[in-house]
């Protein structure tokens, strides 16, 4: 009979591509009809052809494979024909899965092919084992100690997929990584260098997995391996260990120095130069208080700066370069600010990742000179184009347009790329976020005019188009809050957005301008002295529009509307007459009526608000009503003080209604001022209590900074030194000389005697007889003339987090003050970026620190009180694997491939096998009690295990009988 064969099978389905889609169906249909009849049929080869069909389906189709699969690719797995059993074996990990119980029929077909001596054969199910393994634990557990046996195979080819299946091996079975351990470091000195970039390869990803406290010792191996290879990824795998060790061993950074130096100096991989860079940052090699941190900086960045300056570079080294540097800005923040241009410019690049390293680096390089330039060209992102001006295109511009982007032929216009990004919500989004936090970064430490931050607060607010009005109000009230100067000018541009009817409206549509106008209602009715016309604040606070509006903004409006009502009426009491009396009714009225439609709002702040403003305006109504105006105004002494406003006096009632002054005395009783950061913490500590006081001198540690310094043999001297290269300018050439001077120096204290050296060692000792922290060794002293050769492991958790404050780059000297922009239209927009040079003006006056309660101390509790750490987290799986500890006895899986039995010939239960005994035997030799303590992923014993403990008593009578 005809069988199709696969490229049969795909001629065919390419055949029926133009078909419709019942014609493609059916073609499938048949088949996988055939398919089933040859994985039931008895001929092999028919089979195989049928599982290599099926994968093919499975890729292409969402198509379940038979109920019997993985049965069939077993059968497959173990045909004595090489080519068939090649297929089985890449057709594993498409069939079985997590629940696939045919797994357990492979093990002894694998083993019998992993250690077969015809070498084509090993590697076929090392090709498979990587996603067998991560499916049963048992079967890791039972093929480790295969794995193991072929990393010392003949052939490169089968140690290295040995080495590869170690890891998925390790993830399951996780104690095999004490056994494996030793024969993995091996393989870093193989003579391959396949077999080592694998190596490498599995020890980064336990070392990222796990922490590199295990992997210490791995050091000397991997600097021989940094300073020999010349192979690019390997060394990048090599750096990033470092990178991870660096933090845990600081000693190593005075070793790496050199041949890291020499990469970056001759390397043209951008690649492993940012993981050069990255790992000097992590291992603190840029630390300014060090020698050649300064000058290994600078070269970093000239390397990083001409890729910058490289127009018609690849992007991938721009990028690269751009994310290099916000590594390198917070140590080192003059050198990246001299790329400030390349910078800026990077902002208009068509490639949206370009532009968001870009702006993290920027924000990153503000200081009080540049701030202002950088902030305008950050908002001139956010304005938008002048063409969104024009008249709209017409559909078939439109059209022709999108056609053009989603052309592959075509190519894209840079600028109209750039203009997509900028147009983008999210990108939007993060840029007014970063502009808003460069502006109050530290409570406004770079900011020399305040007077400008309000405008481009006011300016993010009209052109941002996304919802950031929580913030925007909130920088709002800290400003005018904690700036006293700038309240007036506030004011006086926050009165006229609250006349902007178009922009109120586009606030209702949740876009964030309400929460300018929240501000502007607060900050007009809170500093209403300042406002050029209270009758026009009122009038626009309480719009027609203002029941459209969110519930917070009517709150505040009538209480805003309540404020201004409240001076307005006491400074007009001055200047009395018949004219003020009818403009005063008028206004009470209007209030009155803006109040109506709230008093039955469902908000009970609002109604709240309303009925009570109401019911004081009618009795304002009503005394304006009975009282008779003069013809003249008043003199100014007859006006009472805010304090004692309705005191009786001997003379007359004065000619202006009582009434005036009801309102003025409720909100101007005390003045609103900044509240200092966690002011409810700063009470004052008890007499006698001293929170920085040290329970024990010290804390437990060392203060002396010989505890420190170490003292290296002479053997280390005479090693030899690493080349620095030649070339790479004079950066390059200073450094060179800054690390020769480092390597002449040395360590060692030279000249010092023996008897100095036992001096300066009594002298540590009794100045830590009381700690109860420093720990005494018995032999110190008998071992005292070699305890210098004894090489010193550092590991400390604590030292894992390695970070740099951000150093703050601000000069002396003052920014140019600019003018404010106004909000209402574009060229007021524009030319409120920029300002006529002036006199530099002394720095305004800001409240940083805030009101604190009555009796509290200025000193803050926060700085004595420690946050409680949070609960620890148990490790788990490969994660809690602990090469520096020995292993315990209770509860570990024997690993070795042969056990020994010991048995009691007066005892009838079998002992159970010492430590190095192989764990499918364990399994059925453990005791009962044994069982019950054991604490790793091991098969539960059940009854039926005795019976094999039993047998195994027989067995040993007839040995017996045997011998007899």
């Amino acid at each position: 009979m005809f069988e199709r064969t696969l490229q049969d099978l795909i001629r065919g389905l390419r055949a029926h591509k133009a078909s419709s889609k019942a014609q493609e169906d059916a073609f499938l249909a048949e088949a996988m009809v055939e398919i089933r009849a040859e994985l039931k049929g008895k001929d092999m080869a028919l089979k195989a052809e049928g599982v290599l069909k099926m994968c093919y389906l499975m890729m292409l189709y969402p198509i379940p494979p038979p109920p019997e699969f993985a049965f069939h690719v077993v059968e497959v797995m173990s045909s004595p024909r090489y080519h068939l059993k090649q297929i089985g074996y890449l057709a594993a990990p498409m069939a079985f899965s997590g629940d696939t119980e045919e797994v357990v029929l492979t093990v002894n077909g694998i083993k019998k092919d992993l250690m077969s001596p015809y070498i084509p054969l090993p590697p076929l199910p090392l090709t498979a084992l990587p996603h067998l393994l991560s499916l049963s634990p048992s079967l890791s557990t039972t093929l480790h100690p295969d794995l193991l046996h072929l990393l010392t195979h003949s052939s490169p080819r089968i140690r290295k997929r040995a080495v590869l299946c170690l890891l998925p091996c390790w993830e399951a079975f996780p104690e095999g990584l004490r056994e494996g351990f030793p024969r993995l470091r091996e393989r870093l000195q193989d003579s391959d260098q396949g077999v080592v970039g694998a190596t490498v390869g599995v020890v980064m990803e336990l070392a990222r997995r796990q922490g590199g406290k295990n992997y210490l010792p791995l050091a000397p191996e991997l600097f021989g391996i940094l300073t020999g290879s010349s192979n690019n990824w390997m060394l990048i795998k090599v750096v990033k260990l470092f990178a991870i060790l660096t933090p845990l061993e600081p000693r190593l950074v005075r070793k790496l120095l050199p041949p890291i130096t020499s990469l970056i100096s001759s390397t043209s991989a951008i690649s492993l130069l940012y993981e050069c860079v990255r790992t000097c940052i992590v291992g603190g090699m840029l630390d300014p208080d060090r020698a050649e941190g300064e000058a290994l900086a600078r070269v970093c960045v000239e390397k990083l700066g001409g890729y910058l300056r490289d127009e018609g570079g690849d992007q991938n080294l721009r990028y690269i370069a751009l994310l290099a540097m916000v590594k390198i800005i917070p140590t080192h923040p003059a050198m990246v600010a001299e790329y400030q241009e390349e910078i800026l410019q990077s902002l208009d690049d068509p490639d949206v990742s370009i532009r968001m390293r870009a702006l993290e680096l920027v924000t990153s390089m503000v200081d009080r000179d540049n701030l202002q330039s950088i902030a305008d060209q950050l908002l001139s992102h956010l304005a938008p184009p002048e063409s969104n001006t024009s008249a709209l295109p017409s559909a078939v511009a439109s059209l022709t347009a999108i056609a053009n982007q989603l052309s592959p032929t075509t190519a894209k216009d840079p600028a109209t790329a750039s203009t997509s990004v900028s147009l983008s919500p999210a990108y939007r989004l993060l840029l007014t976020q970063k502009l808003l936090s460069i502006i109050s970064y530290d409570t406004y430490v770079n900011v020399t005019d305040f007077e400008w931050v309000i405008s481009v607060l006011i300016d993010i607010a009209y052109v941002s188009n996304v919802n950031v009005g929580d913030e925007i109000r909130r920088l709002v009230l800290d400003v005018v809050g904690r700036v006293r100067n700038v309240r007036e000018y506030a004011v006086g541009v926050l009165e006229k957005v609250l006349g902007d009817e178009d922009f109120r409206e586009r606030g209702r549509d949740g876009t964030g301008e309400d929460g300018l106008v929240e501000a502007a209602v607060w900050v007009c009715g809170e500093y209403s002295s300042y406002l050029s016309s209270p009758l026009s604040a009122i009038s626009s606070i309480l719009s027609p529009s203002l029941h459209l509006s969110s519930p917070a903004l009517i709150s505040l409006s009538l209480h805003a509307a309540a404020k201004i009502f409240g001076h307005h009426a006491a400074a007009i009491s001055s200047s009395w007459s018949s004219d003020r009396h009818e403009e005063t009714k008028a206004l009470v009225a209007s209030i009155k009526s803006g109040s109506a439609p709230f008093l039955g709002s469902a908000d009970i702040e609002i109604q709240e608000r309303a009925v009570e403003f109401t019911q004081l305006f009618s009795f304002i109504e009503a005394d304006l009503n009975h009282h008779v105006p003069p013809k003249k105004s008043s003199p100014d002494e007859d006006i009472p003080g805010v304090q004692d406003g309705f005191a009786e006096k001997e003379s007359a009632d004065p000619p202006y209604p009582k009434s005036l002054f009801l309102f003025e005395p409720l909100f101007t009783s005390h003045e609103l001022n900044t509240v200092a950061y966690k002011a409810q913490e700063a009470v004052r500590l008890p007499d006698g209590l001293d929170l920085d006081r040290d329970i024990v001198p010290g804390g437990g540690f060392g203060v002396d900074g010989d505890d420190d310094e170490e003292i290296e043999s002479e053997e280390e001297k005479e090693k030899e030194v690493v080349d620095l290269g030649e070339g790479g300018g004079a950066g390059m050439e200073e450094l060179r000389r800054v690390l020769r001077e480092q390597q002449k120096k040395g360590k060692r204290r030279e000249g010092e005697t023996k008897e100095e050296r036992e001096r300066r060692r009594a002298a540590r000792k009794a100045k830590h007889k009381n700690d109860p922290y420093y720990l005494y060794d018995k032999t110190e002293d008998q071992d005292e003339d070699n305890i210098d050769d004894i090489p010193i492991v550092k590991l400390d958790d604590s030292e894992m987090g390695v970070g740099a404050d951000l150093q703050e780059a601000g000069p002396s000297s003052k920014a140019k003050a600019t003018s404010t922009s106004m909000p209402m239209s574009k060229a007021k927009l524009k030319s409120g970026k920029s300002k006529s040079k002036k006199e530099k003006a002394p720095l305004p006056e800001v409240d940083r620190t805030g009101e604190l309660p009555e009796g509290a101390d200025t000193t803050s509790r926060a700085s004595a009180i420690q946050t409680p750490a949070g609960p620890s987290r148990t490790a788990s799986g490969l994660a809690a694997v602990d090469l520096s500890t020995a292993p315990s006895n209770q509860g570990n899986t024997s690993l070795s491939r042969f056990e020994e039995y010991k048995m009691d010939e007066d005892d009838d239960r079998v002992v159970a096998p010492a430590a190095g005994s192989d764990p499918s035997y364990a399994d059925h030799t453990r005791t009962v009690e044994a069982d019950r303590e054991v604490d790793v992923d091991v098969p539960v014993v059940t009854p039926v295990e005795v019976e094999v403990v039993k047998v195994k008593r027989k067995k040993k009578g007839d040995k017996k009988k045997k011998d007899v």
